[in-house]
């Protein structure tokens, strides 16, 4: 059974307006998609873009540290270039894949420093904005540093140690942040909370007068230089029991001294502090291949949960092909030498190399239960990553261009429509008017459905290329209008002036459309993304002026005229 055009036109705008004002859409945590529902508040759910919205900006800065020791010039500046191009493609990945589309990644260079910028729409929480982008995982393999101790490398050490004290002393409260995932460098975070002196590490014994100087809630403007702390290791990586002594230098924070009561319940002074402790030297260095190149996150396939010999829970981290021949190359090298695992700067598993390993895949036993093995793994799939992220800054970001922007935009669509209805009438008269203002009218109702239902970003660029594409809409009705006028006055009746109206005027309304449709589509494949916006959204009403448009004119004038006639 054929249906009725006019049943069809009407099913269609009835649909969309049941879709704009009762139809939303929520984020669900759990899943990572955003779900359809049905609510009494339609009008709220419509998505914004950045422009009109608010969001999040995160700012994460690239550590290049362990790459600028092994490469120089123009081999370290492609190296860095790669690195960039996978932590953007990490990003995309993760974001994209827990239904977020409304975002940007970028690298932006700050004071020499390369940083990757994340702004999220539609998000102000900045607690679920980085619960979205997640903690970013460095994935490391070291070996053991052959080199011995020198007056040198103590001094490169120390450099170090000065350099990174001059980046947490522009935010003494981020000194935790700044300093994640470098536990694999030998630089260690510590924090103290109403200790006594003797609870406190040697150094601070040591030195109490320059403790009791410091001033509270800065960071020491000196380096504490000497033995941190002297420990039995039960388990090095490297050697058997021992005594070890951790020398070094240290940066810190005194957050709170006071007097109170100790453990014995004698009168103490208590002291709660936070410091960085950068050992004299680094005891292992990441592993390499004869040709300088590092193995790390930059090789990583991807992580599964497997079972060792004895019936444990492991995780096998899988590389890809390159990744297989540098492995190979460099167990090849260290047969009976341990090489250390890290992720995000924690050591995982220190084996021994038995033979030559080629087949890519490493083994993780750290002890694990089937859920911490899989979560392990989860994390490696999501956030490997070949150089640690450090977040540096988060804030909530208001509209680019105003608050008021979008409301504005709504007022000139509004606008445009009036001017054009009373264009229409001293142009035309009051039939042609109304008749103009339903088609345009279904247009925008249609248009507006269909936003919401494929869950589009509404930006300032696509409202201003619905504005253009309702005046591209109404010079299809002209057209009409036009022709019908030259088929009457040829002496035809309304009937075949109506059809032929539609017929002639086709050819040129349609060419009109798709010449404006190849600009838009080559702004929305090759443009920045308030390119893209325009072009998508002029695609789409150029579709919806040849599908709807045209074939509903023709069906109002002969509802209007025809009747009329009779």
């Amino acid at each position: 059974m054929k249906l009725n055009k006019k049943v069809v036109f009407a099913l269609l705008v009835l649909a969309s307006l049941f879709t704009i004002f009762f139809i939303g859409r929520e984020f669900d945590k759990t899943t990572g998609k955003r779900h359809m529902i049905i609510t009494s508040n339609g009008l709220s759910y419509f998505r914004k873009w950045l422009d009109v919205s608010w969001g999040t900006r995160l700012i994460y800065r690239i550590s290049y540290d362990k790459y600028e020791k092994v490469y120089q010039g123009t081999e370290l500046t492609a190296i860095k270039k790669l690195i960039e191009d996978i932590i953007l493609k990490n990003i995309d990945g993760r974001i994209s894949k827990l239904g977020v589309s409304d975002y940007k990644a970028y690298v932006q260079s700050l004071d020499d420093q390369q940083q990757i910028v994340v702004e999220i729409w539609w998000i102000a929480d900045l607690n679920q904005a980085k619960e979205i982008i997640g903690k970013t995982v460095e994935l490391e393999f070291k070996l053991k540093n052959p080199n011995k101790l020198t007056i040198q490398s103590i001094a490169e050490r120390k450099t170090i140690a000065q350099n990174l004290m001059a980046e947490i002393a522009k935010t003494p409260e981020l000194m935790k942040k700044i300093t994640d995932g470098k536990m694999s460098e030998d630089i260690y975070y510590n924090a103290f909370s109403g200790a006594t002196i003797d609870q406190l590490p040697e150094l601070y014994k040591n030195n109490k007068s320059t403790l009791d100087k410091m001033e509270m809630g800065k960071l020491y403007g000196k380096l504490l230089e000497g033995t941190y702390a002297t420990i039995s290791n039960q388990n090095t990586l490297w050697t058997t029991s021992q005594t070890v002594k951790l020398d070094g230098f240290t940066m810190t924070r005194l957050i709170d001294k006071s007097e109170g009561k100790d453990t014995s319940g004698n009168v103490a002074i208590l002291y709660t502090l936070e410091d960085v402790f950068v050992q004299n030297q680094e005891n292992r260095i990441s592993a390499t291949d004869k040709n300088n190149n590092i193995l790390n996150g930059a090789y990583f396939k991807f992580a599964n949960t497997s079972t060792s010999q004895m019936g444990e829970p492991v995780v096998a981290i899988n590389l890809d092909d390159k990744g297989k021949e540098i492995f190979c190359s460099i167990s090849e090298a260290n047969i009976g030498k341990p090489m250390a695992i890290f992720v995000g700067g924690e050591l995982l598993t220190a084996p021994n190399i038995q033979s030559k390993i080629c087949w890519g895949s490493a083994q993780i036993d750290g002890s694990f239960t089937i859920e911490s093995a899989k979560e392990l793994s989860d994390a490696l799939n999501d956030g490997a990553l070949p150089a640690p992220l450090i977040l540096m800054q988060e804030e909530k970001i208001s509209p680019t261009l105003g608050d008021n922007a979008f409301t504005w935009a709504l007022w000139a669509m509004f606008a445009g429509f009036i001017a054009i209805a009373v264009l229409i009438f001293f142009m035309y008269d009051l039939k042609r008017m109304i008749l103009t203002c339903m088609v345009l009218g279904s247009f925008l109702i249609l248009l507006f459905g269909l936003i919401k239902l494929s869950d589009y970003a509404l930006s300032l660029s696509g409202i201003a290329a619905i504005i253009l594409a309702i005046g591209m809409a109404v010079d299809a009705n002209i057209l009409m209008y036009e022709r019908f006028n030259e088929e009457i006055k040829d002496g035809k009746s309304i009937w075949w002036a109506i059809d032929y109206a539609r017929d002639r005027s086709w050819r040129a309304i349609r060419d009109s459309q798709i010449s404006t449709g190849l600009i838009a589509l080559l702004l929305f494949t090759m443009g920045i993304n308030i390119f893209k916006g325009f072009g998508a959204m002029m695609l789409t009403c150029l579709a919806l002026v040849l599908l709807f448009n045209v074939p509903l004119t023709k069906m109002l004038m002969i509802a209007f005229y025809i009747k009329k006639q009779d």
